[in-house]
């Protein structure tokens, strides 16, 4: 008797399975987009350089869309685990790559989850009692954001082991191409300058700035985009090559 995992209905969901997965991560940039700008009206961000006063007087508005922002920006972090451990599935099929690199980028993955998720938990204890003194929301308020902000390392970890797997691909078809490789190094870069945050409570590389938000923001959802349609491409020639070797 065959084994029933390599049957073409077993390889069909297994492609199904993992085409969801890629799926989770758009679904998760929408509803944390629409939870955390829109609902909870995050972006702009209130400034650094704001006084204790004017933090209280942004969380005292609109509370209870705040909160329920907030909560939907955590619950979009749901789809964040999928979206991570499709991309080490994919890259266990790169020829030539150690395992350990696949490893990598899921911890990096669910750290840099934990990193949007933290923050969002803890601008939803400041909304919990916003008669509280405003020097702890304050106090709070720069907690969540300088987490938030200061998230290069996961990142990087992330995007940096996907880019040696893609340059030591061996196969005569490479899962990803080439390309994805300098992706996956230029996104972190834009991150980089958000090290400087907690240098500055003004200007562009202030945690409201072009460096300390936008840019990272812009990299963030050019990366996600992109690497859905790759994710989609690969899962389509394992596929492909599944169907193929089990007609032979």
């Amino acid at each position: 008797m065959s084994d029933a995992s390599s049957s073409p209905m077993a390889e069909t969901m297994n492609a199904r399975v993992q085409r969801w997965c890629v799926w989770c991560g758009l679904i998760f940039l929408v509803l944390f987009g629409i939870g955390w700008i829109f609902l909870a009206g995050f972006i702009p961000p209130p400034r650094p350089d704001a006084s204790a006063a004017q933090i209280a007087a942004f969380y005292q508005t609109d509370v209870w869309m705040k909160r329920l922002g907030l909560i939907v920006a955590q619950f979009s972090c749901i789809f964040f685990v999928p979206w991570v451990c499709v991309i080490s599935t994919q890259m266990r099929r790169i020829k030539g790559s150690d395992p350990s690199l696949a490893v990598a980028q899921l911890i990096g993955g669910s750290i840099a989850m934990l990193a949007v998720l933290i923050p969002t938990m803890i601008w939803t204890t400041v909304s919990f009692r916003p008669d509280r003194d405003p020097e702890l929301m304050l106090l709070l308020n720069d907690l969540g954001w300088i987490i938030l902000s200061m998230t290069f390392a996961p990142f990087l970890t992330q995007s940096c082991a996907l880019a040696a797997a893609i340059f030591l691909d061996k196969g005569d078809k490479p899962v990803f191409p080439r390309w994805a490789a300098y992706l996956n190094i230029w996104v972190p870069m834009g991150f980089l300058p958000t090290a400087l945050v907690v240098y500055f409570k003004s200007g562009p590389f202030a945690w409201s700035g072009l460096f300390g938000i936008y840019i990272p923001l812009a990299n963030f959802a050019i990366w996600f985009f992109v690497m859905i349609k790759l994710l989609l491409d690969a899962i389509q020639q394992q596929e492909s090559q599944q169907v193929h070797a089990s007609s032979n």
